[in-house]
């Protein structure tokens, strides 16, 4: 199955850029944003005796290649480029976040080559599909919550190879691979991405895996979204199948249903997924509802999550976020967010506390 997408991929490249005829140059774009913030935790542990407020900032500048061939070829990159003092934080490079190319057709769909967000990520719909703010729980609130010196909690609601059975996201998001989605079909759109190694990432190539690496994985979905008379519907059915190196770990097999209804600027979504991947074996349920009114938005969502350690043990834990931002000026947009966690695992496991953001950012 693996060679025959690089082969498809390879055929439709060669394909595609032969068609080139009388093109216009690619017309470059530059955007980005600037976010600053300040939080606070209020918690009942900190191990590692944390600082419990600070300021952050978080910067990007984005470049957009897009060309048009006179035969119909959309062809292109996206550049992605971190522009702070320091590296990211959850893993996502030092000096780019993501970097792909891409080909597309009106009829056939697009091909992404690089490393982006894969499809079972993009296509898939949950609470934090309608959160204000940093994401509510798909948010910044980790970035000042002390978690438990353990992993096995499932904090976020992200299949297997994103969450990594850690509190920091974006274990694969800037991993290489190859993503395919096809056109729009009356609200319908497949996507599948194949990634070889995650740790496989820009110019590195790992020939030796390091344990718990997932490998050889196959994820993507299929959404739903349409428009009707004042309201929305969207739904989402999104999974994950691979291997996870190392002797005795269980392979990845992981999958999430959601759904989202919008009428008279509420909207309400929610979702549930199951993780088994590389001993990490529990499930998570989200649910949220969103208000937009003129220049007001705001959210309330909340995760709810079991891990099985064994022995009929289990590490469970929830999070409640509310937050509201508010489009001061074009791309301008302070925001308010609290989040109320709580980590319950096995032994001393256990965690609770508030985290409190506030911050704006600039758009452009």
């Amino acid at each position: 199955m693996k060679k025959v997408l690089l082969a498809t991929t390879a055929i439709l490249g060669v394909v595609g850029f032969a068609s080139v005829a009388a093109a216009d140059a690619p017309r470059v774009t530059v955007g980005g944003f600037i976010d600053f913030q300040a939080g606070y935790v209020n918690e009942d542990a900190n191990p590692l005796n944390n600082k419990d407020y600070g300021f952050r900032n978080d910067t990007e500048i984005h470049f957009s290649i897009d060309g048009k061939t006179d035969r119909g070829l959309g062809y292109g990159a996206v550049i992605e480029l971190e522009a702070d003092i320091n590296g990211d934080t959850t893993g996502s490079g030092l000096e780019s976040d993501r970097t792909y190319v891409y080909l597309s057709g009106d009829h056939w769909g697009r091909f992404e080559l690089g490393a982006n967000t894969d499809a079972s990520t993009a296509l898939k719909v949950d609470a934090s599909s309608i959160a204000r703010a940093t994401g509510g729980i798909d948010g910044d609130w980790f970035r000042y919550a002390a978690a438990p010196l353990a992993a096995g909690f499932i904090v976020r609601p992200d299949l297997a190879t994103q969450h990594g059975g850690t509190q920091t996201p974006g274990v694969t998001e800037n991993a290489n691979k190859v993503t395919y989605y096809s056109p729009d079909l009356s609200g319908f759109q497949i996507g599948v991405s194949y990634t070889p190694d995650t740790a496989a990432k820009g110019q590195a190539f790992t020939s030796a895996p390091a344990i718990g690496t997932f490998e050889d994985t196959f994820s993507g979905g299929v959404s739903y979204a349409r428009q009707f008379d004042g309201w929305n519907l969207g739904l989402s059915a999104t999974g994950e199948y691979g291997d996870v190196s190392g002797p005795g770990l269980d392979d990845n097999r992981s999958w999430a249903l959601g759904a989202s209804v919008g009428l008279a600027g509420f909207t309400f979504a929610g979702s549930y997924g199951d993780l088994d991947a590389g001993g990490l074996e529990g499930d998570f349920w989200t649910l949220g509802a969103a208000y937009d009114i003129n220049a007001f938005g705001l959210s309330l969502t909340y995760l709810d999550s079991t891990v099985d350690v064994g022995a009929g043990a289990e590490n469970e834990f929830d999070n409640l976020v509310f937050g509201v931002d508010y489009a001061l000026a074009p791309g301008f947009t302070p925001y308010a967010e609290v989040s109320l966690f709580d980590y319950n695992g096995a032994g001393a496991l256990d965690n609770d506390g508030t985290v409190f953001i506030v911050g704006t950012q600039l758009a452009f």
